[in-house]
């Protein structure tokens, strides 16, 4: 909130059945921006996902941005307490992504801290 961003969380419980009642297509056409997030590694979830939304919910037709993903990293996560932190997704790469898609849109009400 503190940037400016508002942003709408579709948690989705379960892949068998998903998404029954079409909320994540209701909120890509309200947001007309989404973002895929899971702990698991790329491809799995994120693009089972991805699919069945854009492709048969027709939501490709609703997007303004491309689609993004952001998942866990492509190793198996260290030992310890703070492995999970270091693999899996964090707050800081979700505000990071959102922030990158909000850039897109509109470079000067969201300019980029960094890269």
């Amino acid at each position: 909130q503190r940037v400016g961003v508002e942003v709408e969380v579709v948690d989705v419980q379960s892949l068998l059945p998903f998404d029954r009642y079409g909320r994540i297509l209701q909120s890509l056409q309200k947001t007309s921006r989404i973002l895929f997030l899971d702990e698991d590694v790329p491809g799995g979830t994120t693009a089972y996902m991805m699919q069945h939304v854009l492709e048969k919910q027709g939501g490709f037709w609703w997007l303004d941005a491309e689609p993004r993903t952001l998942t866990a990293k492509e190793h198996r996560p260290a030992y310890g307490s703070d492995g999970s932190y270091f693999s899996k997704p964090n707050v800081e790469e979700v505000f990071d992504v959102v922030y990158e898609m909000m850039h897109e849109a509109d470079p000067s009400r969201y300019p980029l801290f960094y890269k």
